[in-house]
């Protein structure tokens, strides 16, 4: 048995996601029932023939190992532990795992300039371990912070100027350019939500029922 790591409760997070990707997860509720069930027995068969104190305690650690399971991706057994797997792979290849994310600068908080305009038409909404969800707003803050300060500058500048309009009004060409560039430095805890939903679909991909004809 691995030693888990405390996750010290959870956090809600709705997510926008591209067209089909509810279908998708719904699709997968077989699986996710068949996979509980798989570690429901597995942890059945580990106490039995223990006296009930050490019973207890085993079921203890059993349920601290099944949070290490999903955060490994081992154990897929709903969408919380699709989306935290994934996410927790995520984190890791980014480095992000020492960053210092318990005191974020109040510059950090609400919607950053710069943040993309995507069409997303579809919201999941799925509860992931606070402490993921605090170091993924410290990474993308560390990564986006001197970006978003510049757009602010720009912003501030140019209070007139709707460079996320169609009709770019209020700047020059010039000035949407240093416009862009800024924010394609951006980048934001949406985008990392959504690169774990897909990348947690990837995962299981061969469980997907096939498409309907």
């Amino acid at each position: 048995m691995t030693t888990a790591r405390s996750f010290h409760g959870f956090k809600t997070v709705t997510i926008s996601v591209e067209f089909g990707t509810k279908k998708k997860l719904d699709g997968l509720k077989p699986y996710f029932a068949a996979e509980a069930e798989r570690f429901r027995a597995l942890g059945a068969a580990s106490v039995a023939g223990l006296g009930p104190r050490e019973a207890a305690a085993r079921r203890s650690r059993w349920d601290e190992e099944k949070n290490e399971q999903r955060r490994r991706g081992v154990l897929t057994d709903s969408l919380i532990a699709l989306v935290t797997g994934a996410l927790a792979q995520e984190v890791a290849e980014r480095g992000w795992e020492e960053l210092k994310w318990s005191k974020l600068p109040h510059q950090s908080r609400g919607r950053w300039p710069g943040s993309p305009q995507g069409n997303w038409p579809e919201k999941i909404t799925v509860d992931l371990p606070a402490e993921l969800v605090a170091i993924v707003h410290a990474g993308c803050w560390d990564v986006s912070k001197e970006a978003v300060g510049k757009l602010r500058d720009w912003k501030e500048r140019r209070p007139k100027a709707r460079p996320t309009r169609p009709s770019r009004t209020g700047c020059s060409p010039q000035e949407l350019a240093e416009y862009q560039e800024y924010a394609a430095k951006v980048l934001t805890p949406g985008t990392i939500w959504r690169g774990a939903v897909a990348r947690g679909l990837k995962r299981v991909e061969p469980h997907l029922p096939p498409p309907r004809r």
